[in-house]
């Protein structure tokens, strides 16, 4: 399908639609006046023009707008005016038999039209929904990370309550005290091992597990309290024990034993957590050189550790990265205390960029000289990719919706043009928007990234009988692009209801024969997508004194698509369609 440039205004315009509710009354009015200008302008300016015609595009709009029952509602109004414009009062009626017809007709196309267009609409308010939902849940997801990053960093100390899978009920007024505690929902359903690091986790599922085996069990650990305080506690754990005798509940008392154990363990602690870190920890000094970085850095960026200390700082990014980094983030951090901002890091192996937060603070001595500069630098990658994945999902679905709009109001305009009365037409139509219906089916079964050619084939014949009686197909298994999806559907469905009306399908012993197949050839333009109809047994067939709708679309629509020949032969044994298209051109290769 030819490529449409997605409008920024058409997509805004949606998306304001979809944010500010429009009460029904207002919708009609909106919609009573737009179809009224449009009105005026055919009566003025274009009257010669069928007089339904100008009011499909403005029934389109408004249902995408404003939703199903104002464009049903336009509609209508709609009928009404293209009647007021072109009734006479000698009428009975005020219109003839013909008018009435056609008037009827319309609503009908009409009202699906907008039916139509109030599904994509739905569709458009559903890609933004899982947008916004998916926004909200990756705020969710930074905020819970961030909460259970602070409860790792913390640990208990008082009397608690645990259930039997070690979460936090209860906790006394005086635990929550010593812990620095300030509102205990806050807390309250955690794991308590979750409150442990390393080898105190280790023990506190120990204890959970002996005090539901009815056992008590006791360890020395080191944790923080809530506020961040660390503290070194003797933890004693029991089982509460049910009436049955069985474990209903845990006890644990956590004793302060700080005094004697806290500064060896501190210094411990935090070489464990940097080393430990999944994120990039380095430190350098004054001059740009660096003299640590943790193994998740090293990772990061592609450097051998054992080259840690011949890299400068500027050696991370690329050159103009680096000399922001130079002139403006470390005097920054020299100034204001720390700088936090996306950057690029350059992987030292492949050359890649990649996006990282990048958070710098300062390094002191014991009087608060400034001797270097630290950072904490973490991986953007998956959230630039998750980024640019949603943008691009938002572009496919505007060119999307572009595109079926574009198909449907070209064969409104096309079948209107061409029928010889608006009866003809109305049914032309709707036959012609139930295959395109369902070949947009069978792309949004496969989130419009391809179409199979058996099951397309079966849907767009199905209203003419379908396969295994008197329509036979057969082919390999090919699996066509999005792009010539609809135009081959139409193509099939056209075939179909000539053969029905004038051909092989038109008496009771006509058949019909689907084929097609792939030549790989040896010749320069390489393989061949085949598709051959033919019709037998039917009446004579006599070539057309005039081109219709069907077979103008047939040829030419086909050979723009699928960059083809595309020719039917009005033989007089039936008629034979035949299709001969690059491969490259019409399936997805090697899918």
């Amino acid at each position: 399908m030819t490529n449409i440039e997605t409008s920024p205004f058409v997509d805004r315009l949606l998306a304001w639609s979809l944010r500010h509710s429009i009460r029904p009354l207002t919708g009609n009015v909106i919609a009573t006046v737009a179809i009224i200008m449009v009105g005026l302008i055919r009566a003025l300016f274009v009257a010669s023009i069928v007089p339904w015609l100008l009011f499909i595009p403005a029934v389109l709009l408004i249902a995408l707008m404003l939703g199903r029952a104002t464009g049903i509602y336009a509609s209508i109004l709609a009928a009404i005016v293209a009647g007021l414009s072109i009734g006479h009062a000698s009428e009975p009626l005020w219109l003839t038999l013909p008018q009435w017809t056609g008037s009827i007709v319309f609503v009908a196309v009409a009202s699906g039209i907008a039916i139509l267009a109030a599904e994509l609409r739905a569709a458009f308010a559903r890609a933004t929904r899982l947008a916004n939902e998916k926004e909200a849940a990756s705020l969710q997801l930074a905020e819970r990370e961030a909460f259970l990053s602070s409860v790792l960093a913390s640990s208990t100390d008082c009397i608690k309550v645990l259930d039997l899978d070690g979460r936090i009920t209860f906790m006394s007024e005086g635990g929550q005290k010593v812990m620095e505690v300030s509102d205990f929902n806050e807390i309250a359903g955690c794991p308590w091992p979750d409150f442990w690091q390393d080898k105190g986790n280790i023990d506190a599922c120990a204890a959970i597990a002996a005090a539901k085996a009815g056992e008590s069990h006791s360890f020395t650990g080191r944790a923080e309290t809530i506020a961040g305080t660390p503290k070194w506690w003797h933890v004693a754990v029991s089982p509460v024990l049910g009436r049955n005798g069985r474990p209903e509940r845990i006890l644990s008392v956590s004793r302060d034993i700080t005094a004697s154990r806290e500064h060896e363990e501190e210094r411990g602690q935090l070489v464990r957590i940097v080393e430990n870190s999944a994120d990039f920890i380095g430190i350098a000094r004054l001059d740009g050189s660096v003299f640590f970085l943790n193994d998740a850095a090293c990772q990061l960026v592609g450097l051998d550790p054992g080259a840690i200390n011949s890299v400068m700082i500027a050696d991370f990014f690329p050159p103009a990265e680096a000399e922001a980094v130079l002139t403006e983030v470390l005097p920054a951090v020299t100034r204001d205390g720390s700088w936090s901002g996306e950057r690029m890091f350059l992987h030292f192996q492949t050359g890649e960029l990649i996006p990282v937060l990048y958070t710098v603070f300062p390094v002191t001595d014991y009087d608060g000289t400034l001797i270097g500069y630290g950072t904490v630098t973490r991986d953007f990658r998956e959230r630039r990719r998750a980024e640019e994945q949603q943008v691009l999902l938002n572009h496919e679905l505007s060119h999307r919706l572009k595109n079926v709009l574009s198909v449907v109001q070209s064969v409104a305009a096309q079948t209107l043009r061409q029928a010889d009365n608006l009866h003809d037409a109305g049914e032309a139509l709707s036959a012609r928007l139930v295959a395109l219906g369902e070949a947009t089916n069978v792309l949004t079964a496969q989130s419009w990234a391809s179409a199979d050619l058996a099951e397309l084939t079966a849907r767009a014949l199905a209203p003419h009988g379908g396969l295994g009686d008197r329509i036979h197909a057969e082919g390999p298994p090919v699996t066509l692009k999005p792009e010539v999806t609809l135009a081959l559907a139409l193509a099939l469905h056209e075939l179909a209801t000539n053969a029905a009306k004038y051909g092989a399908l038109s008496n009771a012993t006509g058949q019909v024969w689907l084929s097609w197949s792939i030549d790989e050839g040896t010749e320069p333009g390489g393989s061949r997508f085949l598709v051959n109809w033919r019709e037998t047994g039917g009446p004579q067939v006599v070539p057309p004194t005039r081109r219709g709708f069907g077979s103008m679309m047939i040829e030419r629509s086909l050979r723009s698509y699928f960059k083809a020949t595309a020719q039917i032969e009005y033989l007089e044994s039936g008629l034979v369609f035949c299709l001969d298209a690059p491969l490259g051109e019409a399936a997805m290769v090697g899918k």
